[in-house]
């Protein structure tokens, strides 16, 4: 996937404000983030200053278009996930609860790479809507997409496609998040190492169709495929960084 044509204004995280929308609303910015966020934006402490570190050096690695607008916001929210959350056709979210920066405790590469993935999310204009999360799942080869368009057309190959499109959609936010993240500096490992911990955590350290089912059934399914890509992605940063 070619995604280096791909960029982002991203935003300070110490603003508690997002970037001006193209139009007045009647909503404030903190009702838009805690709403998104599903918790009230933490603006200071030791927390804030590990992310305002991360979105520095991410920041270096992005040029702005002014189609992205994306405000990174730590939530206090008990939950060891990450995600990110349109708010309009340019504004984006990405939602980062406390509980999930305590979990990567010392590891800033492995969260800084979290952070990147939801990145990838935003900027993916073409998972964001269901023909192009329909070609992502036939580039992926479904065998749902297949016979669903047999059944019932292209609504039918969208309908029974929904598995190879998350699937696809996030290993593309997997390869765009990683263009970034290393544009950074961050060690290319850290990523995989994100990818470990996460694993550990949720369990999805199993492998062949069982493994793969239980993956799916998560919002960041840890699939032996994504892994596999994972790898991919990392072979071809060695061979490019070695390169004279």
């Amino acid at each position: 996937m070619r995604s280096a044509g791909v960029f982002v204004a991203l935003f300070g995280l110490v603003s508690t404000s997002l970037a001006q929308p193209p139009v007045q609303s009647p909503t404030s910015n903190r009702e838009i983030i805690e709403r998104g966020c599903r918790g009230p934006e933490v603006t200071t402490g030791p927390e804030r200053e590990q992310l305002d570190r991360i979105e520095k050096r991410l920041r270096g690695a992005i040029k702005p278009d002014g189609k992205h607008r994306i405000h990174v916001a730590l939530t206090r929210v008990r939950m060891i996930n990450a995600w990110e959350e349109p708010v309009d056709s340019t504004r984006y979210l990405v939602c980062v609860p406390v509980a999930m920066v305590h979990f990567m405790g010392e590891a800033e590469g492995e969260l800084a790479f979290v952070v990147s993935h939801e990145i990838g999310h935003a900027l993916d204009d073409l998972c964001r809507t269901a023909r192009g999360r329909l070609a992502v799942a036939r580039s992926q080869g479904s065998l749902g997409a297949a016979l669903g368009e047999i059944i019932g057309g292209e609504s039918g190959a969208y309908k029974y496609s929904t598995l190879a499109q998350q699937k696809g959609c996030e290993e593309r936010a997997d390869e765009i998040g990683f263009m970034i993240f290393t544009k950074a500096g961050y060690n290319p490992f850290d990523a995989a190492g994100s990818f470990g911990r996460l694993a550990m955590y949720s369990g999805d350290t199993g492998t062949g169709l069982i493994g793969y089912l239980k993956a799916l059934g998560s919002d960041h399914p840890m699939t032996p495929e994504r892994i596999a890509h994972m790898r991919t992605l990392l072979v071809r940063q060695i061979r490019e960084s070695s390169q004279p």
